[in-house]
């Protein structure tokens, strides 16, 4: 579990491995890479709680959803142009 603060109704997330600070947000459910550490994390944020774990999807899974992601952003990106 991670350390959850409460500021102005939004929490902070910080990698349970390093220690480094991840988000400020009231987002549900993150995917993430640690910028400290480089750990793959998943971050839930329920009722000003905050648990911060590991990331146990096989690589390849994360890789394909990542570059799926990315293709999107650069589809939506292109259209504005």
């Amino acid at each position: 579990m991670s350390t959850a603060e409460e500021k102005t109704g939004e929490c902070m997330a910080f990698c349970h491995k390093c220690g480094a600070f991840l988000m400020e947000a009231p987002v549900a459910k993150s995917y993430m890479e640690c910028p400290g550490c480089g750990r793959n994390l998943v971050v839930n944020v329920k009722c000003n709680k905050v648990t911060v774990t590991d990331d146990l999807r096989p690589a390849d899974e994360i890789a394909r959803k990542r570059n799926s992601r990315l293709a999107l952003y650069a589809a939506k990106l292109g259209n504005r142009a």
